[in-house]
């Protein structure tokens, strides 16, 4: 019954209020250059762009830096990573204090190890969202059905069963009562 529902993907449903940043790709290999860009900043305002790193091997995030927010308010900003890792990139308005971060997974580039042909193979990290609510950690997106869907689903499925069998007991009550 619910062999083709599958979560949703935080990429397909950003969070209300633009308060999510984004990058041009949220699985790379080492030594990549990807794109952050967030919005929602005061025009001009100094936006200062920290880095979390979690897991993999040694190593070290880029280091922190800022930029000026553009006269829309937007921000953009090109980041290589050398090392391997899940790394969390949050941006945060000096003046504003508003915060965009998204997620990105590093992997060690070992082209020769699960090579899936487009050379990005060998990595024991979870690809992960491109595009995360803020301060907000999503895994790999899209890779089964949620809990609660299941749930609910078997809910509905006792619900249809007891609903059916009612139905058969009173028209075979019916049908004992109507002997010529």
């Amino acid at each position: 019954m619910f062999a083709g529902a599958t979560s949703a993907m935080a990429s397909t449903y950003p969070a209300p209020g633009d308060e999510q940043g984004t990058v041009s790709d949220g699985t790379i290999d080492r030594g990549e250059t990807i794109t952050f860009s967030g919005s929602g900043y005061i025009p001009g305002e100094t936006v200062n762009i920290t880095f979390e790193k979690r897991g993999g091997p040694r190593g070290s995030a880029p280091a922190n830096f800022s930029v000026i927010a553009d006269g829309n308010g937007s921000i953009s900003a090109n980041i290589t990573f050398e090392d391997a890792g899940s790394y969390t990139i949050a941006a945060v308005g000096a003046s504003s204090g508003n915060v965009r971060s998204a997620r990105v997974a590093v992997n060690n580039g070992n082209h020769g190890r699960g090579n899936n042909g487009n050379g990005k193979g060998g990595s024991d990290f979870v690809a992960v969202s491109s595009v995360t609510d803020a301060g907000t950690a999503v895994g790999a997106a899209g890779t089964g059905a949620d809990s609660g869907m299941v749930i609910w689903g078997l809910v509905g499925g006792g619900v249809l069963a007891a609903g059916t069998a009612s139905v058969v007991v009173a028209r075979r009550r019916a049908g004992t009562g109507a002997t010529d």
